[in-house]
């Protein structure tokens, strides 16, 4: 088996658990104390009948009264602790009956540990993007070790207010992966959460917004048709909640059906998206600027290149007016419309924009940064495709894409987006070294399908809050 098979096995299973999750959301309740049961003495779990949507939160899914967390957690283990890690005190129980006493104030500090955590900020500044190496890879094995102790934190330990707080957490923390291009890790992030999610019921906000997540991961790694199911039911969930869907929702259906190619009806829907945004949250709202943002890459995709790249030129100046020169979202914009001028066949426009970006990128983000790679690598084409006769200058590219996409396929593995729409790039160069030597038409972006929407350059940003 290959990397890249093992890779997509990996993401396969992952995706196969968190849709049996969504689907026990749907058609049943799991019944937390038989849960128990089966986790704690190796009998299996019994299911009770769907619940209705709760606007409290006092009761668990199959209509049981669920204690307090911190008495919950006193009664309960945690899955794949050591049951006789430390000796049992001397209580008169018997020696399996002490050894499940130490295990269960195990637990009990287990979960504690992990409902704290989760009400504290575990990115500094909120925004994995801007962070020097350094400090990303502190908090990213932060989460990493939280992630952990999760994942062997059965449903139910943490009680309904623990639960809700641990999934309002893992939707913020996968959002915030998802912008730094580690949609493996917000997935993994997702799945530890999964027996909580089931918890809380397949109506509560927080499992809505971590559904959300989980949709845009998938849709960032190029899966966009289950990505556009898993949207289309969050969004019947939020219209029966809310009596209408959550425009981030909207905007991420939309994105999925750009992905597929169906422009003509992802552009009909950016219109009535916009036209419904500037109505809600008004002519400034952070929310309006990512789906104008996308819409311009929808507008080159459909070759009304000067019109797209006007709509990039605005989103650019508010977003700096907005947020600042240096944000996160003001870089993107920028890289959005860099590499539309690329592909779109204009690379002499695009050098100069995409050789000032990159010393920004550098400076803001590190030079290791994903984000600063994929700018630097459409400058690199950008420099090629305006000269695409000298040798000297292809060939420098060429050897600097086969070193990005070393780097891509170790960092994100051979089937992410972003190492796809590197190998095109160099199978492109490739195939123009050749018309070149023999003389024959070159080959022209546009005739590249390969080229993804996604991947750190068309706006893949989506606030992780935005009001409804």
């Amino acid at each position: 088996m290959t990397r890249r098979e093992r890779s997509d096995a990996e993401l396969d299973a992952i995706l196969a658990a968190f849709n049996q999750a969504v689907d026990d959301l749907v058609d049943e309740a799991v019944d937390i104390d038989s849960g128990w049961e089966a986790i704690v003495g190796g009998r299996p779990a019994s299911a009770g009948p769907a619940a209705p949507p709760r606007a409290t939160r006092d009761r668990a899914p199959n209509g049981a009264s669920v204690p307090e967390p911190r008495s919950e957690v006193r009664e309960r283990g945690v899955s794949g602790a050591p049951a006789a890690a430390v000796s049992p005190p001397d209580t008169g129980l018997s020696p399996v009956a002490g050894a499940r006493l130490v295990q269960r104030r195990t637990a009990g500090r287990a979960a504690d540990d992990i409902v704290e955590r989760a009400g504290t900020p575990m990115i500094p500044g909120g925004d994995l993007r801007t962070m020097r190496d350094a400090e990303r890879g502190a908090t990213r094995a932060s989460i990493a070790d939280w992630r952990e102790l999760l994942s062997r934190c059965p449903a139910g330990v943490l009680g309904p207010e623990g639960s809700a707080r641990v999934a309002e957490t893992v939707a913020v923390l996968a959002t915030s992966l998802i912008a730094d291009r580690d949609e493996r890790g917000a997935l993994r992030l997702v799945q530890a959460a999964l027996p909580h999610l089931v918890f809380l019921g397949r109506w509560h906000p927080a499992v809505l917004e971590v559904r959300r997540a989980w949709a845009e991961s998938l849709s960032e790694l190029g899966r966009h048709r289950q990505a556009e199911t898993g949207l289309r039911r969050l969004g019947e969930d939020e219209q029966r909640m809310f009596g209408h869907p959550d425009p981030r929702t909207t905007l991420l259906l939309l994105w999925t059906l750009v992905g597929q190619g169906r422009l003509r009806e992802a552009e009909d829907g950016f219109g009535a998206l916009q036209d419904r945004v500037l109505l809600s949250q008004g002519p400034d709202s952070p929310m309006l600027r990512h789906v104008q943002c996308r819409r311009a890459w929808l507008l080159g995709r459909q070759g009304r290149v000067e019109e797209s790249v006007s709509g990039y030129d605005a989103v650019i100046v508010n977003r700096i007016h907005e947020l600042d020169e240096d944000h996160a979202d003001s870089l993107d914009a920028r890289h959005s419309k860099g590499k539309l001028l690329v592909v779109a066949g204009h690379a002499d426009q695009a050098q100069a924009l995409l050789r000032a970006l990159a010393e920004d990128r550098a400076r803001v983000q590190g030079d290791r940064h994903p984000d600063t790679l994929e700018t630097r690598k459409y400058l690199a084409l950008a420099q090629a495709l305006a000269d695409p006769r000298d040798d000297r200058v292809v060939r420098r590219v060429v050897h600097d894409l086969e070193e990005s996409l070393r780097l891509q396929d170790k960092r994100h593995g051979p089937g992410h987006p972003m190492s796809r729409d590197t190998a095109a790039w160099l199978g492109l160069l490739l195939r123009l070294q050749e018309a070149v030597r023999f003389r024959e038409p070159l080959p022209v972006p546009r005739q590249l399908p390969a080229v993804e929407a996604t991947g750190g350059g068309a706006c893949a940003d989506v606030p992780a809050v935005v009001a409804r």
